[in-house]
C-alpha cells in the first residue's frame, strides 16, 4: 500500500468528522443530513450499480469495464461508510463483527 493511500478506517474518520462537525459543502454531511431513507436508497442504488458493473465486466472483460466496476465498488464502500457514521456506528464495531464472523469459520 502506498503511503498516500487512505485506509478504510482513515476514510471513515474523515467522513465522520465532516458529519459531526456539520461541514458545509461536504457531500458526506449533505447526504447524512437528508436522513436514513435517503442514505439507504443511495446504498441500495450503489449496490445495484456494482451488480450491473460486475455483469458488464464479466460479459465484456476490458480495462474500461474493470475500472467501472472498481469505481462502483468505491461508491458502495463510501456510501456505506457515510451510512455507518450517520447511524452512530463506530468503525471498530464493524471490524469487531468481521473478526467475530471470521473466527467462527476457522
Amino acid at each position: 500500500m502506498s503511503q498516500n493511500q487512505l485506509t478504510l478506517a482513515e476514510l471513515f474518520a474523515l467522513v465522520k468528522h465532516k458529519i459531526v462537525s456539520k461541514e458545509e459543502g461536504s457531500y458526506s454531511y449533505d447526504l447524512a443530513k437528508k436522513g436514513a431513507e435517503r442514505l439507504t436508497r443511495k446504498v441500495g442504488e450503489e449496490a445495484l450499480e456494482v451488480v450491473i458493473a460486475t455483469f458488464m465486466h464479466e460479459k465484456n472483460p476490458s480495462e474500461k469495464t474493470r475500472q467501472e466496476l472498481v469505481g462502483e465498488i468505491c461508491d458502495l464502500f463510501f456510501h456505506s461508510l457515510v451510512l455507518t457514521a450517520a447511524q452512530g456506528i463506530e468503525f471498530e464495531e464493524i471490524l469487531n463483527e468481521l473478526t467475530r464472523r471470521n473466527k467462527l469459520k476457522k
